[in-house]
């Protein structure tokens, strides 16, 4: 089940890190695109942090396996990318 989940969310995440890479060529040299990216990422940042010592502590409380903490770490680096381009898209119709 998290193998499947893993899968999906990286490809979620190639698809937003395709976008974002986009975003940046194209707005992210002036002054709004700027402002954009910098409030999506500081916006997105706590997020490594609780998905960190969430990790921490389910691995502390329920021992995981090597690939179950693989594939963890995965979707937490994924899903705060998600977390940042959910915020990039907000932002940029906001602004």
């Amino acid at each position: 089940m998290i193998k499947w989940l893993a899968i999906v969310t990286a490809v979620l995440y190639l698809v937003s890190h395709y976008y974002s890479r986009r975003f940046m060529l194209q707005e992210g040299h002036d002054e709004r695109g700027k402002l954009i990216l910098y409030k999506s990422r500081s916006k997105a940042f706590p997020f490594i942090l609780a998905g960190w010592a969430t990790l921490y502590f389910i691995n502390v409380y329920h021992h995981l396996t090597y690939p179950q903490f693989q594939n963890a770490v995965v979707l937490v680096v994924t899903g705060v990318y998600l977390i940042q381009f959910i915020y990039l898209l907000i932002y940029r119709r906001q602004y």
